[in-house]
């Protein structure tokens, strides 16, 4: 198509200079362009050439400046030769048609190309307009549905998000409903635990106290109570391990407890009904031998009045016989005095006098203490005097009174601390002394038992210095000290026997005063010290370290060890009970007695009563109303005016506050 193009456009200038050529033959002037000299046929006269101008002289040429030259004008005729062909020119007419016509149709047909590639290009940019669309809308809808499926994902994570977001909300809200049920549960199985177990206690006394025939009588309840035991402490241990699988159950589990608790009650009031019967069987039949034996007894009584007659008769018989002799026979005989009876003395019986001083258990309990006690102090001996083992000594002092002088309750982690420091001590661990020396217990084979004895001293001797300044520091102290008798069994003995040292009347044992001993030499036996010029000390100081060993003491009572060291007790609350019941048995002494019994109760009165309950409240009113009168002979300070108080304050009120200080279970 581009050469038929390039071709059209030759023809036609070939055309046009041709159509110019001829007309330039006719033009006499100047036409568009450049002068030319006009084209001859050949065998034409040649044209003559023009003349060449004038020189003119240069003024008149200056005037004629003004006229315009006029064109060079020849006189020819034209040859015949120079017109074109009437046959050529109606062929370059024809030709010019031709090529006229050609160039129409190469323009229609490229015109009706040109249509047809519009028309295909417009075809095909419609389809491909429409495939775009196509594509468009299929990636439009792919996008869509992928949008669509990214929401539904969304959405679903969103609707489990919050799902388990709920659920565990709802967990943890049950969880701690559960929580707090479980501490309802535990709160109230508690109290009905206590109430429990005081009233099985009491039940428990109840039956140990009969005789094998009375318990005969009560089979079927003691069954019953072992039953009913046996079932609360199984639904105590289910409550404590938080078992139960429903809510509900929690407030079963009270329920049940009171259910026990009622239970115990009507099994009381039914061991009680039947005791009852059964001592109104043995009263009608005491009655009845009792009645039998006043018969026998008047009988027997008429028959030692009529022998006793006869007998009279026979003495006065007798005697008149022996005057008649004594008259007749005075002349004779030298009259001689009948010899004089000893005079009974006032010396109670020793059994007698032992049993108002101490019991006999306990006075067991103390010798056994403090043999143990010695065997020790005489073991180690060789270790002691020793001089080539005082450095060691001295090290093993260090060791030991570092920590313990540090022991206090300011947290959980300074008692572990100061604790772990001294059982690493007793484990056989290295521990730095003086001047960066370390020693361990295991460097000489009596060390063990020489250091126990030393801690139990210097625990003891706090009760002087720390417990009577600060009566909250015997807590912390009776923490460790009960820890170490859990792990060492032989250091609370030894512990004992230095308390019975400086207080026999922890026993309690209220030591005689012996024949011939002077006041001073029994002050000492009970407890006196002697000041730096030789003299007893005061009694008001000697109370007041009295006061510090009676807190310790009860404070190792109702204080619990470690937890780590186990859960066994081993000075119980029942140590307190029998040291109040025997003290208000044994002979009282002024200030010391009343002083002893009323730290005993501001420490452990609390506790007492809680788990003794009425009991102990019939112990207080035996204290105000039996043994305060008896103290009262021979005291009549201050201490026994305190303690009247102190009672009087206690039966009023209905109860005794817990004593400052004491340590929480489980404090480390």
């Amino acid at each position: 198509m581009d050469d038929m193009m390039r071709a059209m456009d030759y023809l036609k200038v070939t055309s046009t200079m041709h159509n110019a050529a001829l007309a330039s033959t006719t033009c006499a002037g100047r036409t568009l362009g450049e002068d030319r000299e006009p084209i001859w046929v050949e065998g034409s006269k040649s044209t003559p050439e023009p003349p060449l101008p004038e020189e003119s002289p240069a003024p008149e040429h200056k005037k004629e400046k003004h006229e315009i030259p006029q064109p060079l004008r020849t006189d020819f005729e034209p040859n015949i030769s120079c017109f074109p062909d009437v046959q050529a020119i109606n062929a370059s007419i024809v030709k010019r048609e031709l090529a006229e016509e050609g160039k129409r149709c190469v323009r229609q047909q490229l015109k009706a190309l040109k249509d047809k590639q519009d028309a295909l290009r417009l075809s095909q940019e419609s389809q491909q307009k429409g495939e775009e669309r196509q594509r468009d809308q299929l990636q439009q809808k792919v996008l869509r549905e992928r949008k669509e499926t990214l929401l539904i994902q969304k959405a679903e994570q969103m609707t489990a998000a919050q799902l388990e977001a709920q659920q565990r909300e709802q967990l943890a809200l049950r969880q701690q409903t559960d929580q707090k049920l479980h501490k309802l549960a535990l709160e109230g199985v508690s109290r009905c635990q206590r109430r429990f177990n005081q009233k099985y206690e009491g039940i428990a006394r109840i039956l140990l106290s009969l005789d094998k025939d009375t318990v005969k009588v009560c089979s079927a309840q003691n069954a019953q109570l072992k039953e009913l035991g046996q079932k609360f402490e199984q639904l105590v241990s289910t409550v404590k391990m938080g078992r139960c699988e429903m809510q509900s159950q929690f407030l079963c589990s009270i329920i049940k407890a009171e259910e026990c608790c009622k239970s115990l009650d009507a099994l009381e009031l039914d061991i009680i009904k039947q005791l009852a019967e059964f001592s109104e069987q043995i009263q009608q039949q005491l009655k009845i031998e009792a009645a039998k034996k006043v018969e026998e007894e008047r009988q027997k009584l008429q028959e030692e009045e009529q022998q006793k007659q006869v007998e009279q008769e026979k003495l006065r018989q007798e005697k008149v016989e022996l005057e008649a002799k004594k008259t007749q026979q005075e002349a004779e005989t030298a009259k001689v005095p009948a010899p004089l009876e000893p005079k009974s003395q006032d010396v109670p019986p020793a059994s007698t006098v032992t049993s108002t001083c101490v019991h006999p258990d306990r006075l067991k309990f103390y010798n056994d203490i403090l043999a143990l006690y010695q065997s020790k102090v005489d073991a180690v001996k060789p270790l002691q005097t020793d001089e080539s083992l005082k450095q060691y000594r001295t090290g093993c002092h260090r060791a030991i009174n570092l920590p313990l002088n540090a022991i206090s309750a300011v947290s959980p982690q300074h008692l572990a601390q100061n604790f772990d420091k001294l059982y690493s001590f007793f484990a056989g661990q290295p521990t730095k002394v003086v001047n960066a020396a370390t020693i361990t217990i295991n460097d000489h084979p009596l060390a063990r038992d020489y250091c126990m004895l030393l801690m139990a001293k210097k625990f003891v001797s706090q009760t002087e210095t720390a417990i009577c300044s600060n009566p909250q520091a015997a807590f912390p102290f009776a923490s460790v000290i009960i820890t170490f008798w859990k792990l060492l069994p032989d250091f609370g003995k030894v512990f004992l026997a230095y308390m019975y040292k400086e207080s026999p009347f922890l026993v309690p044992y209220v030591i005689p005063q012996q024949p011939g001993q002077t006041p001073e030499q029994y002050l000492k036996t009970i407890g006196y010290r002697l000041t730096d010029k030789n003299e007893l000390e005061k009694p008001d100081i000697y109370l007041k370290r009295q006061t510090g060993i009676a807190r310790l003491y009860a404070a190792v009572i109702i204080t619990q060890g470690r937890k780590a060291a186990g859960p066994d007790q081993c000075f119980e609350l029942d140590e307190g009970w029998l040291w109040l019941t025997h003290m208000v048995n044994v002979k009282p002494l002024p200030d010391i007695s009343a002083t002893m019994i009323m730290e005993i109760l501001q420490t452990l009165g609390f506790e007492l009563w809680r788990t003794y309950g009425k009991q102990f409240v019939k112990l207080l009113v035996y204290i105000q109303n039996i043994y305060m009168p008896q103290l009262a002979a021979y005291d009549e300070g201050g201490p026994k005016t305190r303690l009247e108080m102190l009672l009087a304050k206690f039966l009023r009120e209905r109860q005794i506050p817990q004593a400052v200080g004491v340590l929480p279970p489980g404090f480390w």
